[in-house]
């Protein structure tokens, strides 16, 4: 199958034996057009097959010349049935003597945590509670209700408005952890449920593409915090973030005055994530990669919004209500996702395993019955990357047990309280890091310092 020492051995032969490869044979096929990786130390060459994948080529491609085991396990329900597309993309398998990792990571850490997600594939915690997810629709619809109701009873005063879009924009941000754990495949154990629900929710519900979401937000798990991989994180030149901050300051790039970026950053963050950035990217995803069912479903949002509210505020009146609701729900995804995401590093990939990764990008906040639900349970963020797949209601369950494995491998497991999570980003914007006054790169603390932004923080 190409130069020397490629495996002559072709997907189609069965019951020839699968010829034997090495790392450094591996990691050079991690190229464009080119791209091999690793699952369970069989090793599979996804070069054309990339396209068709599901998550897309991104996501997949993400891993190339990697082990991708853990990824392959957190990602997917029905494994048997994954399998079925990797056979023919099968070349060989790992020469006894290699390890199952390439690079110098924990195989203790490695082995614990494919225990540990074992144990809880035992105790059934990727089992959903039908009920749970059936209220959590319920409350979404009778607060889309209620708002309505408010404004047809009471006029549309200023009062009965604000009320209204209150209601409406803790419908909006109840919504976008609904259609989350829909896009994660953790409320239906068929994925192909999942995935209409998600279309749903996201397009009727919101107005959004569900492909789309799915498309950054799978980068997002896949490699957390890595520049050019997860697109959370690669907002600049408008903000820095971790490596980029020394990056931008030894080269001296002035776009922008990023000692102030603290305080631009309320000015287009909070207010206009949801309300711009998403909207203007979401269409143009729809358009470019012709996602003409997301685009009715989001055509369906629309015409019902403006239906029902027109005739009581006619189409400015309408409108206006629109962007109110949206720059509230805008506030919401930036404070709440990153209250979560406060990293110790945004850098370049190191290569990590999947447990050691997800940890360094995640934080958890203290839990309550109030916070569970205002964010979503997205305050077990360390559990929710660690197990996307799982139900939200979950987490509490295996939290001790994540915690544990952390203590026993002397990992960061950080827990905040609400508030402090909540003044933790105030005070890094506030810090004002800039390359006009740089640490070295030596400096570890360095990228605690440097979180002056999180836009579209995945959750």
């Amino acid at each position: 199958m190409g130069g020397v020492g490629e495996p002559d051995w072709e997907p189609g032969q069965r019951g020839a034996p699968l010829p034997t490869l090495r790392w450094e044979q591996v990691r050079r096929h991690n190229l464009p057009g080119d791209k091999w990786l690793v699952i369970e130390r069989r090793v599979y060459d996804i070069s054309r097959w990339a396209q068709r994948h599901p998550g897309g080529s991104r996501l997949i491609g993400h891993h190339g010349a990697e082990d991708a085991t853990d990824a392959f396990h957190a990602f997917h329900q029905d494994l048997s049935f994954v399998r079925k597309f990797l056979q023919p993309l099968l070349i060989g398998e790992l020469a006894p003597e290699e390890p199952s990792q390439d690079g110098p990571q924990n195989t203790q850490l490695i082995e614990d945590f494919r225990a540990l997600r074992q144990a809880v594939e035992d105790m059934k915690l990727f089992e959903a509670k039908p009920a749970f997810f059936g209220l959590l629709l319920g409350h979404i619809l009778a607060m889309e209700v209620l708002a309505w109701l408010m404004i047809y009873m009471l006029g549309p005063g200023w009062v009965p408005s604000t009320l209204a879009a209150l209601i409406l924009a803790i419908s909006q941000a109840q919504s976008w952890c609904l259609q989350h754990d829909l896009g994660h495949t953790s409320i239906f154990r068929n994925s192909r449920w999942n995935h209409l629900a998600q279309q749903f929710v996201m397009g009727q519900l919101k107005g959004f593409s569900a492909h789309w979401w799915n498309f950054r937000h799978f980068q997002h798990h896949a490699k957390p915090n890595i520049f050019h991989k997860d697109p959370d994180v690669t907002v600049a030149p408008v903000f820095l973030l971790g490596e980029s901050s020394v990056e931008y300051g030894k080269k001296k790039r002035r776009y922008l005055p990023y000692n102030h970026q603290h305080l631009y950053f309320f000015l287009i963050g909070p207010p206009l994530l949801t309300l711009v950035n998403f909207e203007v990217e979401n269409l143009a995803y729809m358009l470019v990669c012709m996602q003409w069912m997301d685009l009715l479903w989001a055509a369906s949002f629309y015409a019902r919004f403006l239906l029902s509210y027109i005739p009581f505020y006619g189409i400015p009146g309408a409108l206006l209500l629109f962007v109110a609701v949206r720059v509230l729900e805008s506030h919401w995804f930036v404070w709440i996702t990153q209250m979560n995401h406060i990293p110790r590093e945004i850098g370049h990939e190191k290569h990590r395993d999947w447990a050691s990764s997800q940890l360094a990008a995640t934080c958890n906040v203290e839990p309550s019955l109030f916070i569970d639900w205002f964010s979503g349970h997205l305050n077990f963020q360390i559990e929710h990357h660690l197990f996307p797949t799982m139900p939200r209601h979950n987490y509490r369950r295996v939290a001790p047990l994540v915690k544990a494995l952390c203590a026993k491998h002397g990992l960061s497991y950080e827990v905040k309280p609400f508030l402090t999570a909540l003044v933790d980003i105030i005070r890094a914007r506030s810090s004002g890091f800039s390359w006009y006054s740089m640490p070295c790169l030596a400096h570890r603390d360095l990228t605690r310092g440097a979180i002056l932004c999180r836009l579209c923080r995945g959750m």
